[in-house]
């Protein structure tokens, strides 16, 4: 017979976002937000947005960050006013430490700390 299981069975396995250093938060209008989901969404809507923008120039669904084959990804949702990164408007970038997009008139700041 075997021995018995610890309380509350074997640990869960490690998140993916480990992996990739942690998890990853936005900074924005100086609060942290986590990533906690695989498709995360920002934008004006607030029913329809993880992190809402207040501001008529953000699309209702502006952009995502996705999270895939272990890694983030921001992406550009179709939204009328693009998503800028270094000055370029972006459609797909790999999210990396200490990144800064721009949605409109907003800076949002990536770090996995």
């Amino acid at each position: 017979m075997p021995p018995p299981m610890p309380r509350g069975g074997p640990p869960p396995p490690a998140a993916p976002a480990a992996a990739a250093g942690g998890q990853l938060a936005i900074f924005y209008g100086g609060e942290r937000f986590a990533v906690n989901k695989d498709r995360y969404i920002i934008g004006r809507g607030k029913q329809s947005s993880d992190l809402t923008i207040k501001d008529p120039n953000v699309s209702r669904q502006h952009a995502m960050i996705e999270f895939l084959n272990g890694q983030y990804y921001v992406v550009d949702m179709g939204s009328t006013n693009g998503v800028e990164f270094n000055g370029q408007r972006i459609q797909r970038k790999a999210v990396a430490e200490g990144d800064v997009i721009r949605i409109c008139d907003h800076e949002l700041r990536f770090s996995y700390g």
